[in-house]
């Protein structure tokens, strides 16, 4: 089985879609296509986990999957892991192939993503408060980075970083506190084609967190490691996109 799916690039919390541009360049220069979409809790005060599955399902994978019939792999940053792993519900490329359907998703990458487990909020998996460099605000219903560069794109070249910078939003409160229903990372159809990449140098989620959020959710990752902050598709995004190539060929490989 020959095939080239589609990368689908989700950045995290406070980010807007164009934060995967640079990245997406040069997976293209690499022969990747790619999509990207940013979550509607960015900057919408009132909106919860439940509002990212629904509209990463509905203007998103519902239409690349089901319309479509595109296989594709998910690239996850940061928050994005926690609407994401709901949203692939059904939605694997075996469980669609077993119905006789064209599309799916052929593996998942999380890097520097939460893997949350059902009754998880994004408080909880954070220790139950606020990180230090985030300020809530409950007059306008957002929480706010306090240091966006230093948090976010610290290893980020210049002018690129303060660029940036100017598009970090607040994130709705309410997106910290929902709680996560089923998730469908773990299921079997996703063995050996379920990625994790840590980054040593992360500013907002620390090595350690990675780590914990790896062991909790109670599956086996084939774990990558990679120097540098939380954003390396702005500080090495020609490095990345090398990796992330062989990961889809990786997962490609195995519907061979």
């Amino acid at each position: 089985m020959t095939f080239a799916p589609t990368l689908v690039l989700i950045p995290g919390a406070f980010h807007v879609n164009s934060a995967m541009d640079v990245f997406g360049a040069e997976l293209e220069k690499a022969g990747l296509n790619f999509r990207s979409m940013g979550l509607v809790t960015v900057n919408h005060a009132g909106l919860t986990v439940q509002d990212d599955v629904q509209a990463l399902l509905t203007e998103l994978l519902n239409p690349l999957i089901i319309k479509e019939g595109k296989d594709i792999v998910l690239y996850l940053h940061s928050y994005a892991g926690f609407p994401a792993s709901a949203a692939i519900a059904g939605l694997s490329k075996q469980e669609r192939s077993a119905k006789g359907e064209n599309g799916g998703i052929i593996g998942l990458i999380f890097q520097s993503a939460f893997c949350p487990t059902p009754g998880d909020t994004l408080l909880k998996m954070i220790g139950g408060n606020y990180a230090p460099w985030q300020s809530p605000d409950i007059a306008t219903g957002l929480v706010h980075v306090i240091d966006p560069k230093q948090t976010f794109y610290a290893d980020v070249k210049e002018p690129l970083a303060t660029q940036a910078t100017e598009q970090i939003s607040g994130q709705s409160i309410d997106s910290f506190n929902s709680v996560s229903g089923p998730v469908f990372y773990g299921i079997a159809e996703y063995k050996d084609r379920r990625v994790y990449i840590h980054t040593s140098d992360d500013q907002a989620l620390p090595p350690f967190a990675q780590e914990m959020f790896v062991a909790n959710s109670g599956v086996e990752w084939d774990v990558r490691r990679i120097d540098g902050g939380h954003s390396p598709f702005l500080s090495e995004p020609a490095s990345l996109a090398s990796l992330v190539g062989g990961i889809v060929g990786g997962f490609v490989g195995t519907y061979e």
